[in-house]
C-alpha cells in the first residue's frame, strides 16, 4: 500500500462542476480497487492525496494527466505506508478553508503540504 500526492494545475476557466464530473467519472474505479483519498483545491492548484494499491494510484495519476481539466499534473511525493490516514474517504473534494485545523495539521504532517493564511482567505 502507498500514499501518493499529486499536484495539478487547473486549466483556465475550469469550474467546480467540471471537477465534480471528473470525480464522479473516476470514483467507481478508485473505490473498486481499494483506494482512498481526497482532493484539495487551493487557488488554481488541486492536490490529490491518495492511498491504496500502487496500480490504482497510478491509474488515477494517468487520468489526471490526460484530462483536459488540468493544464499540468505531476506526482510530488510517494511512499509506502502500513496504514491509511484517509480510511473512509473516497475522492472527497474540499477547499482548505473548509477543513478543520486538525485535518489541515494531519495533511501537513503526512504530505508536507501547507496551506498559508493567504490561501485560506482566498
Amino acid at each position: 500500500m502507498h500514499r501518493l500526492t499529486l499536484t495539478a494545475r487547473l486549466t483556465e476557466g475550469s469550474s467546480h462542476q467540471q471537477i465534480a464530473e471528473f470525480i464522479s467519472r473516476n470514483r467507481p474505479a478508485f473505490r473498486d480497487t481499494g483506494a482512498t483519498g481526497m482532493m484539495i483545491r487551493s487557488g488554481e492548484q488541486v492536490h490529490f492525496i491518495l492511498e491504496g494499491p500502487q496500480a490504482a494510484l497510478q491509474n488515477t495519476v494517468g487520468q489526471a494527466k490526460s484530462s483536459p481539466l488540468f493544464a499540468s499534473a505531476g506526482v510530488t511525493s510517494t511512499m509506502p505506508i502500513s496504514c491509511r490516514a484517509f480510511e473512509k474517504i473516497c475522492l472527497a473534494y474540499a477547499r482548505p478553508e473548509n477543513l478543520g485545523d486538525g485535518m489541515r495539521r494531519e495533511i501537513t504532517l503526512l504530505t508536507g503540504l501547507e496551506f498559508t493564511p493567504q490561501a485560506l482567505a482566498a
